[in-house]
Formats: C-alpha cells, sequence, structure tokens
C-alpha cells in the first residue's frame, strides 16, 4: 500500500473519530511464540514473525485497513468501517490455513480479537478503552479463532460461508466480563470442546478435523521455559537450557496433545476418536488427545458425524 494511500485510510479513520463513530481494532498474535523462539532461535522467530506479519497485512490492506503497530509476535490494526475488519479477520485465517498446508513443518497458529470504540489517535497510536478490550478479547482466542464484541453482531453481517456463535459473558483481566462471539469461518460440520474450554475440535466440511488450543495452555508453557531458563544463572548455559525445554516440552506436547498450541489440521482418515464415560480420546497417528468433561450426548453426536462424514468420503472416492 503506498503511504498516499495509508494516508487517506487514517483520515478517514480520525474523521469518523472525531465524529465520534466507531471504528474497529484488531489485534493478532503468534501462539507459542516464545517457547518456539526459545526452541528454534531468533533468526527463525523473527522469519516466522515477518512471515505472520506479511499474511496480515496483504489481507488488512485489501480491506481499507492499516496496521498501527506490529509487537514482535503481533500486531495491531484499525479500520474505518466494522465490516472491513471482520472480513480482514477471515481472510487473515483463511491465508493462514493455505500457508499452513503448504508449510506443515512450520505452521502458523494465531488468535485475533476484534473490538469497537472511539480511541484517542496520536500521530503513532491509539489509546483508550476499545484498544485495551481488542487486546483483551485477543488473548482469550484459541488458535484460529476469531472474537468479537457485541457491536459487530449486530452491525456486520458475516461474510460468505461463516455465522456467529455466542460463547456467552467471559471475565476480561480489568474489563469486568463482557459478552464475546466467535466468528466461526471453517465450514464446520461439528464442535466439540472440554469441560474447561481449553481444547476444541472442529469437523471440517472439507473432511478435516481441525484443533484449536486455548492460549492459557501455551502461556503456562511459555512461563516455564522462559523462567527454568533463567533459574541456570549463567546466560549462555541459560540459552541452551531454555532450548532443550523447549524442545522437551514442544515434544511432550505433540506426544499427549497432538498440538503444541497451533491449528492443525488433519484428514478424517487419520483420526480415531473414542469415548469413555465423560472423556473424549482422539488419536491421531499415534497421539493422543483427551478432552476432559466433555458432554456424552454431545461426544457421541460429533463422533456419529464424523464416522459418517468418513463414509461418504470413502464412498466418493470408490465411484
Amino acid at each position: 500500500m503506498s503511504w498516499s494511500t495509508t494516508l487517506k485510510i487514517r483520515q478517514q479513520i480520525r474523521a469518523r473519530v472525531e465524529a465520534r463513530e466507531d471504528i474497529a481494532v484488531m489485534f493478532s498474535d503468534i501462539r507459542g511464540f516464545t517457547s518456539y523462539t526459545a526452541r528454534e532461535g531468533d533468526r527463525a522467530a523473527y522469519e516466522l514473525s515477518q512471515t505472520h506479519e506479511a499474511l496480515l497485512r496483504e489481507q488488512i490492506e485489501e480491506q481499507a485497513g492499516i496496521i498501527v503497530k506490529t509487537m514482535g509476535d503481533g500486531i495491531m490494526a484499525a479500520f474505518a468501517e466494522l465490516p472491513s475488519a471482520v472480513h480482514a479477520a477471515v481472510g487473515i485465517h483463511r491465508a493462514v490455513r493455505k500457508r499452513n498446508t503448504e508449510h506443515p513443518r512450520e505452521p502458523i497458529d494465531i488468535g485475533i480479537g476484534l473490538a469497537s470504540g472511539t480511541p484517542i489517535m496520536t500521530e503513532a497510536d491509539f489509546i483508550g478503552h476499545s484498544v485495551n478490550l481488542s487486546q483483551r478479547v485477543s488473548s482469550m482466542a484459541k488458535g484460529g479463532q476469531i472474537l468479537v464484541t457485541k457491536p459487530f453482531v449486530r452491525e456486520v453481517t458475516p461474510p460468505h460461508g461463516c455465522h456467529y456463535m455466542s460463547l456467552g459473558k467471559r471475565e476480561l483481566k480489568g474489563l469486568d466480563h463482557v459478552h464475546l462471539y466467535e466468528v466461526a469461518w471453517m465450514g464446520e460440520v461439528a464442535r466439540l470442546s472440554d469441560r474447561d474450554d481449553m481444547f476444541t475440535l472442529i469437523l471440517t466440511e472439507r473432511g478435516t478435523l481441525a484443533i484449536e488450543l486455548a492460549k492459557n495452555i501455551q502461556a503456562h508453557i511459555d512461563d516455564a521455559v522462559v523462567q527454568l531458563g533463567k533459574s541456570s544463572g549463567n546466560e549462555a548455559f541459560s540459552s541452551l537450557l531454555q532450548r532443550g525445554i523447549a524442545r522437551f516440552t514442544h515434544a511432550v506436547i505433540n506426544k499427549s496433545l497432538a498440538a503444541s498450541g497451533i491449528d492443525r489440521e488433519q484428514p478424517i482418515d487419520s483420526v480415531d476418536l473414542s469415548i469413555d464415560g465423560n472423556e473424549v480420546i482422539v488419536r491421531i497417528g499415534k497421539k493422543p488427545i483427551r478432552l476432559h468433561g466433555v458432554d456424552a450426548s454431545q461426544a457421541t453426536l460429533f463422533r456419529k458425524k464424523l464416522v459418517e462424514m468418513r463414509d461418504k468420503l470413502h464412498a466418493e472416492v470408490g465411484e
């Protein structure tokens, strides 16, 4: 985007803010970036962040938005129109999904939060409640999720093939409880979450199983990696220790959860799902994911749809 176009969009945003009309604020960040940096090194992390920024910039600029600032593992963007922000968010996730299919060994996993309001605009930044709210909403998003506040649901028709899902009121740090909605964009057939909403399994129309992992899990891992690395007292050894811990943690997660804070998709042919009371065990190859406290009736329905879809795909191949 040229500087003149960026300036024009900034002027449009400023005009709306000065007229006390809402604009949209977006936050997006890479899940698991701290442990990825410790595991793979600064250069690899920098390259990943540049790929992330390029993907987002293309979609944001296509929807007449601007990137306000970058933060290493994340970005803040602004849009004069609320529909533009929703379309950009969906475009971002679809672009990331395509990119991850092409680069399965180095996937990017992001969560996006959108809020609206009339923030204060400075020459280089936006300040105010809507900015804080958007950042908090983003922090609640699982990898692969787009979370929005109520004004978007009232004012924006979701893009084709998408719909809103109410998540109820969620407590946001420093902001009390806010009603959040998810923009379901994958063309999903069914979904299943654990009791604590740490994991969500999504059965998609394309015949895949997508895994969404809450940011809280990865945040705890990242903190442990950093703190354990610092405990050595020796900077050089600390760096090596952090990488070792990160690799070990990553391996453990892959063995027990089949995902490390990323939105992985697997063809349903490679998925086996069993139900044991209120626990669901999903095996992708030899890697199990355990969902605890799952509603048994929902789990049964989810498994039924998975089996039906697999049988349908097999029948189509047979034809």
